[in-house]
């Protein structure tokens, strides 16, 4: 992993969960980086709670369609919010 990489990795692990922050408005942590990517791009990470990343209702949890469906987010809505949140300082 490139320096630019760990960094990048390092400030979307401090942001709050984007699923929470933006669906349900709470600021939730701590979380874990998901790769939005297959295969792995560390530039391509969003922060997600246990719940949303490998709970019940989360990414892995539901598998790519079913979050889809249930949170109005795929791949790049879930980038989107990403670089929302670090462009307002979370």
């Amino acid at each position: 992993m490139s320096k630019a990489a760990k960094v990048h990795m390092d400030r979307v692990a401090q942001l709050p969960c984007v699923v929470c922050m933006y669906k349900l408005g709470i600021e939730t942590r701590p979380v874990s980086v998901h790769h939005v990517t297959v295969p792995a791009d560390d530039f391509a990470v969003s922060p997600l709670c246990p719940e949303h990343h490998q709970g019940a209702t989360g990414v892995h949890g539901l598998h790519r369609r079913g979050f889809e469906r249930m949170w109005k987010l795929d791949e790049t809505g879930l980038l989107a919010l990403t670089n929302r949140a670090i462009s307002e300082g979370r």
